[in-house]
C-alpha cells in the first residue's frame, strides 16, 4: 500500500509573505525525498519529472530544479509554451513535450532542443524543416494508443510513421510511449493486455527508449518501468491510487504542498443569524465566526462549506456559509483562544492535525490533481526546506 506521510507533526516556523492573505509552501526537501523513492521504484529507468500545469500548481521551474537536483534525468510538460517557460527560467535539461506539436511550434522546438511527439507525416515534415533550418536534429517520440483515445497511434499507423520519421535526415526516432487510461486493480487485466500490445509494437519499431508508466502504473506494475518513467502526481507526494497499490509497491511519499491563510477577522453571531451570501448557514447557537483570507478565486471551492474544515492551532474548524471570492468563514465557537492574525492551514499539518489534498478533494467530489492545480496564481508560492 502506498503511504502518503508527512515529515513529523510539529508546526514549522514559517516565513509568511508580508502582503499575502494566503500562501502555499513548497517543500523542496519533500521533492528530493519523493524523487529518491521513485528512483528506487523505477530500478534503472530514467525519471522524467512531469511539471506540466505549472508543476501541478506547485511552480514548474521550482519543482523542475529540485527534481533534477535529486536525480531526475529530464522534465516533461504538455505544451511547447510550458517548455519555453522552463528554458526561460534556466532549466537546461532535456524536456519532453507530451502534447501535440502545433504548426507554429516547430522553430522553437528546434531552437530550444525539445523532444516532441510526432503524430503524422505532416508533423514530421514540419519538424524536419525547422531542424534543417536550425542546423540541428530534433528528437522524436511516437505515442501509441492504449485505450485513451486521445492522441495515440494504432499499431499500423505507428509502424508507418516510424519509417517516415527515420527517412528524414534531421529527425531522430528516440522513443516510443503510451499512456494507460487506468492502472487500478479493477482494470488490471485490461491494463496488462494493453501493455503487452504496446511492447509488441515497440519491439517492432525498435526505438532506443520505451516508456509506458506514469505515477499509477509505476507504483502498481514495476515491470512497466522499462527505460523511462513519467511520475506526475506521485512526485508531489499524492497517492494516485488512493491506497490501491499492491503491498509490494509500498512507497513513502511526502506531500510537497501545504496551503495556509491568515485569520483576518472574528465575528460574534447570535443564534438564528445567517452567515455569508444567500444565508446558506444559520447559527444554531451564539457563534464565533472566523474570516479566513482565502476564497474561491484562490481555489477554495464553494462546495467545501458544509463538508470540510480548516486547521487552526492544531484543531479543526468547520467551514460555514458560502465561500466568497476572497474569503471563507470557519466556526471558532469552541476555540476561544483563536485570534486575528493566526495562521489557518487549509492543506497541510498543524500540530497533531492534518488535512491532505486528497481529503479536500473528497469533500468536493474532485481528485487531488484538481485541488493542487486549482490553487490560483495570487496565492504566493514560498519555497521551504
Amino acid at each position: 500500500m502506498v503511504n502518503t506521510v508527512t515529515r513529523g507533526k510539529c508546526t514549522p516556523q514559517r516565513t509568511i509573505p508580508t502582503s499575502a492573505s494566503s500562501w502555499a509552501e513548497i517543500d523542496l526537501a519533500a521533492v528530493g525525498h519523493n524523487v529518491g523513492q521513485l528512483r528506487q521504484r523505477a530500478g534503472g529507468a530514467q525519471i522524467a519529472a512531469v511539471v506540466k500545469a505549472d508543476g501541478y500548481g506547485h511552480g514548474a521551474e521550482t519543482i523542475a530544479s529540485a527534481a533534477l537536483d535529486a536525480g531526475a534525468s529530464l522534465c516533461a510538460v504538455f505544451s511547447v509554451a510550458e517548455a519555453i517557460h522552463l528554458r526561460e527560467h534556466g532549466i537546461d535539461s532535456p524536456i519532453l513535450v507530451l502534447g501535440p506539436a502545433l504548426p507554429g511550434d516547430a522553430t522553437e522546438i528546434a531552437r530550444l532542443r525539445l523532444t516532441v511527439i510526432a503524430d503524422s507525416r505532416e508533423t514530421a515534415e514540419m519538424l524536419d524543416g525547422a531542424a534543417r533550418a536550425a542546423e540541428t536534429v530534433v528528437r522524436v517520440h511516437l505515442n501509441l494508443d492504449s485505450g485513451m483515445q486521445r492522441f495515440g497511434l494504432a499499431h499500423r499507423e505507428a509502424l508507418r510513421l516510424a519509417a517516415i520519421v527515420r527517412a528524414y535526415p534531421n529527425l531522430a526516432l528516440e522513443g516510443v510511449m503510451t499512456h494507460f487510461p487506468s492502472a487500478t486493480a479493477e482494470d488490471e487485466g485490461q491494463t496488462l493486455d494493453a501493455f503487452d500490445a504496446f511492447m509488441r509494437t515497440a519491439d517492432e519499431i525498435g526505438a532506443p527508449i520505451r516508456h509506458a508508466a506514469a505515477s499509477a502504473a509505476m507504483l502498481r506494475f514495476p515491470q512497466m518501468a522499462l527505460d523511462l518513467v513519467r511520475p506526475g502526481i506521485a512526485l508531489y507526494g499524492i497517492d494516485p491510487l488512493h491506497g490501491g497499490a499492491s503491498p509490494s509497491a509500498a512507497t513513502e511519499l511526502q506531500p510537497v504542498l501545504s496551503w495556509h491563510a491568515r485569520l483576518l477577522a472574528i465575528r460574534n453571531v447570535r443564534a438564528g443569524e445567517s452567515v455569508s451570501y444567500g444565508g446558506r448557514w444559520t447559527a444554531p447557537r451564539d457563534a464565533r465566526i472566523g474570516i479566513v483570507g482565502a476564497g474561491y478565486a484562490d481555489g477554495l471551492r464553494r462546495s467545501v462549506s458544509g463538508s470540510g474544515a480548516a486547521l487552526i492551532r492544531g484543531r479543526r474548524a468547520a467551514y460555514v456559509g458560502a465561500i466568497c471570492m476572497d474569503c471563507a468563514m470557519i466556526d471558532l465557537t469552541d476555540m476561544s483562544d483563536a485570534e486575528v492574525g493566526d495562521t489557518v492551514t487549509l492543506i497541510g499539518v498543524d500540530g497533531e492535525g492534518e488535512i491532505s489534498a486528497s481529503e479536500m478533494a473528497d469533500w468536493t467530489g474532485a481528485i487531488g490533481y484538481e485541488v493542487c492545480t486549482g490553487i490560483g496564481p495570487r496565492v504566493a508560492r514560498v519555497a521551504v526546506g
